[in-house]
């Protein structure tokens, strides 16, 4: 009687998590295709250097929905892994740690990024500072995360594989190498996953304050200030976003870690892990709706003619005025 429950439990908590990925992946990929499509068609938009990591996060994202997500549907909806072997398991894994680690270490550099931008613009400004402090780290970032989670979960060099069970009811088909093993797993989360997730909060935290603190000063030059308040709501609004689904999950992580029975902890730590997805799949949307040139984009094909009528309207009365 209590596995009859307990497994009608666990089919309303997927039933649950189902409808909450596809609630927020519809709205996600929209917003993420039709970033794509202005990549694709307004060259200024591509073109501008402040919008390169922003657009690299968001095709990041469109991947992992599109090769990712799925699987996570499947799962969600059958209660088991679609496919039961070894191989597509740690083929899951890894795709699925990697792609988390990639959107969160692209959106520290992207954090990091923006505040050279607003106060150290002088920095970034030929090629070859771009190469230092834009190229170099996202490729050596991607590279490195790429060889570490290939290493740990598909090739398994802590050989913690070959002393478990893999369970196929189990989301990511159960635990693996990064779950046990308690270096590597240490440095996983704190190194992979919580110094990104730091530096974002922290970084917002800190641009705000400069920009509080000197806004006197940046408002002299009223272009600059503008350009660089769109570019700190873009950080500021992701960070937000962040800030209030990491800290809970970071606060539990180092509960267990001191009490690692205690099972209320462990259960809220599942549920934060899945809300990470949900975050993530916010960041398009984010991106879309605090980007001034994809808004005013959306707004000509939403409406065309509200311009012309805008310009016919204002202009007579103008005229009189003068």
């Amino acid at each position: 009687m209590s596995n009859y429950s307990g497994n009608i439990q666990s089919n309303a908590i997927y039933r649950t998590k189902f409808i909450l990925l596809l609630l927020f992946s519809i709205p996600s990929v929209i917003c993420a295709l039709y970033v794509v499509y202005n990549v694709v068609k307004l060259r200024s938009f591509r073109r501008r250097f402040q919008n390169q990591i922003l657009i690299i996060l968001v095709f990041i994202i469109l991947f992992n929905i599109v090769f990712n997500i799925p699987t996570s549907f499947s799962f969600f909806v059958r209660g088991t892994v679609a496919i039961h072997t070894e191989w597509f398991c740690r083929f899951w894994q890894s795709i699925d740690y990697f792609l988390t680690a990639c959107v969160l270490w692209c959106t520290a550099i992207f954090t990091i990024q923006r505040y050279i931008f607003v106060f150290y613009p002088i920095y970034i400004r030929s090629k070859r500072q771009k190469l230092i402090f834009h190229y170099i780290p996202l490729v050596l970032i991607n590279i490195y995360l790429f060889l570490f989670y290939v290493l740990t979960i598909s090739i398994d060099i802590c050989h913690y594989g070959k002393h478990r069970e893999i369970i196929y009811d189990k989301f990511l088909c159960g635990e693996n190498c990064l779950d046990r093993e308690g270096g590597i797993s240490m440095f996983n989360w704190l190194f992979n996953i919580l110094f990104p997730v730091f530096i974002v909060i922290l970084g917002s935290l800190m641009l705000l304050i400069r920009v509080l603190w000197t806004r006197r000063i940046m408002q002299r030059n009223l272009r600059n200030w503008s350009k660089n308040w769109k570019m700190i709501t873009q950080l500021l609004g992701i960070a937000l976003i962040y800030t209030l689904v990491w800290i809970p999950l970071i606060i539990i992580s180092f509960i267990l870690i001191v009490n690692e029975n205690h099972a209320f902890s462990k259960s809220v730590e599942d549920y934060l892990y899945f809300i990470t997805y949900l975050c993530e799949l916010c960041v398009p949307i984010v991106v879309l709706l605090l980007s001034s040139e994809l808004i005013q984009s959306l707004n000509r094909r939403i409406w065309p003619n509200f311009n012309s009528m805008q310009s016919v309207t204002i202009g007579p009365y103008s005229t009189n005025v003068e």
